[in-house]
Order: C-alpha cells, then structure tokens, then sequence
C-alpha cells in the first residue's frame, strides 16, 4: 500500500550541506563577501558556544544576498542545483528516492535549505510536496531576507505537523535523516531512517531502535525496501 516517505535535504540527500555553498555559489568573486563570511563565522563560533541563535546566522548570510532580484538569484541556485544534481548527491539517497516513487509513496522534502534552492531540486527528484525556509523580497529592500522562520529543528516539525492536518500524510510514513535535531520526527514515522549520522544521531538511533543506512552506497537501503532474493 502506497504511503509517504520524507526527507531531509542536507547531508541526507547531497552530500554536503547546502547554504554555505549556494552562498559561495552566488557571492564567491565578490571580495566584500570574504570580509562579511568571518562575521558568519564568529556567529557560528557563538552558536556552538549557545551564544547566538541559529537563525541569526542564516539572516547574517541572507545579508550577503543584498542586491539580488528574485529572477538573478534564481536562476543562479538553478545552476547551483544542476551541479548537485550531477555530482552532490549521495547514490543512495537516489536509490531510496526512485524504490519510493516505485511504490508510489507520496514524497516530501522538508529542509531549513531556502527555497529557491528546494525547489527545482525537489522538482528533478520528483518530490510532491516541499518545505524549506521560505525567501521574500521586501518593497524597498535591498534583497531577500527569511520569510517567517528558519525551517529549523521545533520549526521543521511545526510545519510539517501543519502540512499534515491540512494534507494527511498515507501510513506507513518513512522519514530519513541525518541529524539529531530531526529526531522527534525520526520516531513519530512509521520507519525512521537515520542516513550517515551525526555521533549524537547515531548514539540516538541505538537507543530508539531507528534504523541506521549509508547512503553513499546504492545498494543500502532501508530494510522495508529491499528487494527480496
């Protein structure tokens, strides 16, 4: 019976993360921008510090953005996704993606990545529905800045839990990912996929029964969809 399978983006289906390299994407001939990258730094210093909040360095990179209209920065993270699709994304992520799709799962991405970037990448892979950290260009601003909140950890699971009353979610709900601010919504699926965990994702994945896959191989994928001999 057809269900709904969910995925994280960022170390779950690329192999690295992708705000920082969208950003050096975008910015990365520009010297002004290696002069604005080591305050970014400093806020994730303060962040692993608990310092500063998360979403505080999200907007200091959004601020490298200034000067993009919605069409140039487009069209700029639609070639920054022709790259990840030809050499950023893990094979098993891609495998699990196409036994999904096969089953006839409904597939939703949800990812503190910025839309702009979610969603051509989620429309190449096929996915039905997509959350992400929504962009937004204020009358008068000088580019984008974060609209709303930063899809992140309580953030991610409030809009998904929205989608779901608005949607419901078909059982059995497979969700996969890599980190352990995703672990609430690890445990509330039907089959919670820990794909190449972080150690605090790992140790979690032990003490919650989820089950651990390496995605930079095609042939592992979740018990539930392996094909049998």
């Amino acid at each position: 019976m057809a269900g709904t399978a969910i995925f994280d983006l960022d170390r779950t289906i690329t192999r690295q993360p992708t705000w920082t390299w969208f950003l050096l994407h975008v910015n990365g001939r520009n010297p002004l921008f290696w002069l604005r990258m080591t305050g970014i730094v400093g806020r994730m210093i303060g962040y692993k510090l608990r310092l500063v909040p998360r979403d505080a360095i999200k907007a200091a990179g959004v601020r490298t953005l200034a000067g993009q209209d919605r069409a140039t920065l487009q069209a700029k993270a639609d070639r920054f996704v022709a790259g990840l699709l030809n050499t950023g994304l893990r094979p098993g992520a891609r495998a699990a993606i196409a036994a999904h799709k096969a089953r006839g799962d409904r597939l939703v991405l949800v990812t503190a990545a910025v839309d702009v970037v979610a969603d051509p990448l989620a429309r190449a892979l096929g996915f039905d529905d997509v959350i992400a950290t929504g962009l937004t260009w204020p009358p008068g601003a000088r580019g984008p800045a974060i609209d709303g909140a930063n899809c992140y950890g309580a953030e991610k699971l409030r809009r998904m839990e929205a989608l779901q009353a608005a949607r419901p979610f078909a059982r059995p709900i497979h969700a996969y990912s890599d980190h352990l601010s995703d672990l609430d919504l690890l445990t509330l699926a039907d089959h919670g996929i820990a794909v190449n965990p972080s150690s605090g994702l790992r140790h979690a994945a032990r003490a919650h029964g989820l089950e651990i896959v390496d995605f930079e191989h095609s042939q592992s994928l979740p018990v539930t969809l392996e094909t049998p001999a």
